[in-house]
């Protein structure tokens, strides 16, 4: 039953009736791609594509909307996770208002902070 669900949800989307927001991560050094990401957002549904990462790896971290990384009573994390370059993920029942960040090495706080309030997301 989920999986129809799923699937009846995917076929509204693709035909318009759910708006497509997306995410896109890119930060460059000397020309040099350091992560390069995107993150397509229908509903509940996110598709995660780790593009292009100096490492070879994405790291990624979902937070409540409402959450930036140097609050005081910041909610933990939704999940975290490691994806390898080219590949792709497919995520459901998220909120709609999640943030994320993604880095080429596991998160330092001010990295995510950074990407944060870059977005907007971070709160002070």
């Amino acid at each position: 039953m989920e999986k129809l669900i799923l699937l009846f949800h995917l076929l509204l989307s693709l035909t318009g009736f759910e708006p497509v927001r997306t995410v896109v991560t890119h930060e460059l050094a000397n020309g040099r791609d350091l992560i390069y990401s995107t993150i397509q957002i229908s509903g509940e549904l996110a598709t995660f594509r780790c593009l292009r990462s100096q490492s070879g790896l994405c790291h990624y971290t979902l937070l409540p909307g409402s959450c930036g990384t140097r609050s005081v009573d910041c909610e933990p994390p939704i999940t975290v996770f490691t994806m390898r370059q080219g590949d792709t993920l497919l995520l459901t029942r998220l909120p709609e208002d999640f943030a994320s960040c993604v880095t080429a090495t596991p998160a330092a706080d001010n990295a995510c902070a950074r990407q944060l309030a870059q977005t907007g997301h971070a709160t002070p």
